[in-house]
This record gives structure tokens, C-alpha cells and sequence, in this order.
């Protein structure tokens, strides 16, 4: 199957080029992307190809059981925003977006393009569930999606977004779906990291926003300084540009973690000091 699928890929790349090369960095963006997939396909392990216990378990308990937790209600409200087709004005305040940069945008266009989907949804709710995530730090709230899917097993969740008219709408959907422990912080996240106590410690740190090299990196570091041993910490997107593949490196190398795990759109690290650095690739 996936043979014929490589197969379908590049007939459609070849027939299509000519279009996409009118734009250059989309023409880019998509082989680089089909590249970095091919080789995520080729380096992947399900559980035979592990043998840390940890990411053993990680592997069936969250990874495998990718059908779980992917919530009714989410996705339900999901489907009313993708077909909403209110503008609101957006002002981006990371590297944008590949399907719009634009003042104003719709609602279903957000939706479609820069919520998080129900597989890592799902994923996000099995980590916080399983692991007895009790507080959690968002950066970048956008509709209120990936919030949401935090929230269902987390006692606090502090979310942060940079455009005011989406975390309106944001505080709107999580309020609808009666989640009352979701704290909101809008401006931007460099500003917003220094009203945090130093002390101040959370079990799981999602990063998706600014898809940047030297903010994602800042982040990373404000995340590092603000977790436990076992806390983790997932960024979103880690094959979007060439910035966030060399932020993705850097990060898999700090001293201070000890496992990393590829699932593709999505990698998570975590310190777990004491054991064996190593990089995983995961099938999902």
C-alpha cells in the first residue's frame, strides 16, 4: 500500500509542479516536507524496536491506543467552527500561517489550518490522563481545540495567546464545553514568561506558537527551568520550516534531556535524569 501511495505522491507532485513553482517557498516547503516524511516513514519503531521501559510504555499506553480519548464534544464544537464563516481580525505574532497571513481571517479557516487535530488531540488527553498531568502551560491557545483536549484530565491549565480577537472566541468554546480550571494569558509569550514565580513548576508544557529557531529555543528554555524531572514537553510542528527542524535538533542534543520522541508533527522530550540518553522515532 504505501508503494502505491509513494506512487500517487509523485504523480501528483510532477503533475502539480509547475503551479507550485509560480510560488517558490510553497514549491519548497513541499518536497522538503515529502523528504522529511519519507524519512520519518524509514526510521520509525513501533514497540519491537524499543527498549527503554519508559518509552515502552509510553508506546502502548499513549502512542497505541491512538483511537481513545478523542473527545465527542471537541470535536463536535470542531465542526461548527469549521463551517463558521465569521472573520475576525488576527494579528499574527510567530511565523505566520501557510494558509493565510492576512489581517482578517475566518473562523473556519483557523479551524481547518491552525488547530491541532483529533490524533494528537487524543494523544495530548491519553498523556494527561495515564501520567496524572495536574497542571499544564499552552503557548498559543488559538480556537480553544488543543486547550480543550488538555484540560479534560488536568486540574490547571494555564493557556497563552498573542491575538486577542482569537482568544476571545477561544475563552468562549472552552467556557461552552464547561472547562472552568483554564486560566488565559494574551500578549506576547517573551512578556508573558516573566510574570511567572520561579518556583513555579508544571507537568507538561506544550509549545505551538512562533514557529520560530530563536523563540521556540527561548521557550524551550523557560519550559526546561519550569519542569521536573518527568514533566514533558511537546512542540508542535517540528518539521514546518527549516528553523523548527534546527530548533528540533538543538533541543533533541541539550545535555539536560535524556529522551526525545519523533511522532512527526509533534516532539516530545522529557529530562528523566538517570537514564540513558536516547532519541526515539515512533510509528503513529
Amino acid at each position: 500500500m504505501w508503494q502505491r501511495y509513494k506512487f500517487y505522491l509523485f504523480i501528483f507532485f510532477n503533475q502539480y509542479k509547475g503551479a507550485i513553482k509560480q510560488t517558490p517557498t510553497l514549491y519548497y516547503l513541499c518536497k522538503s516536507m515529502l523528504n522529511d516524511y519519507l524519512k520519518y516513514r524509514k526510521a520509525r519503531v513501533n514497540a519491537h524496536g524499543i527498549h527503554s521501559p519508559f518509552v515502552f510504555e509510553f508506546y502502548n499506553e499513549i502512542v497505541k491506543k491512538h483511537q481513545t480519548e478523542i473527545d465527542p464534544k471537541i470535536e463536535a464544537l470542531r465542526a461548527n467552527l469549521v463551517r463558521s464563516e465569521k472573520k475576525i481580525s488576527f494579528n499574527e505574532l510567530g511565523a505566520g500561517s501557510r494558509k493565510g497571513t492576512e489581517k482578517e481571517r475566518t473562523v473556519k479557516s483557523i479551524a481547518k489550518h491552525a488547530a491541532i487535530t483529533p490524533k494528537f488531540g487524543g494523544l495530548l488527553a491519553r498523556i494527561c490522563r495515564f501520567y496524572n498531568v495536574e497542571t499544564v502551560l499552552e503557548f498559543g491557545t488559538s480556537l480553544g481545540i488543543g486547550t480543550s483536549y488538555l484540560a479534560k484530565h488536568s486540574k490547571r491549565i494555564t493557556t497563552m495567546e498573542g491575538c486577542d480577537s482569537v482568544l476571545e472566541l477561544a475563552n468562549e468554546n472552552v467556557k461552552t464545553l464547561g472547562y472552568d480550571h483554564v486560566k488565559s494569558k494574551l500578549g506576547e509569550f517573551s512578556t508573558l514568561l516573566n510574570q511567572f514565580e520561579r518556583d513555579t513548576i508544571f507537568d507538561l508544557i506544550y509549545i505551538d506558537g512562533n514557529h520560530r529557531l530563536e523563540p521556540t529555543l527561548e521557550y524551550f528554555e523557560f519550559a526546561l527551568n519550569h519542569s521536573h524531572n518527568d514533566t514533558f514537553i511537546s512542540l508542535d510542528e517540528i518539521y514546518w520550516s527549516e528553523e523548527m527542524k534546527l530548533a528540533w535538533e538543538k533541543i533533541k542534543a541539550d545535555e539536560r534531556i535524556n529522551v526525545s520522541l519523533d511522532l512527526f508533527r509533534m516532539g516530545i522530550v522529557c529530562k528523566r535524569t538517570g537514564q540513558r540518553k536516547q532519541d526515539f522515532v515512533l510509528k503513529f
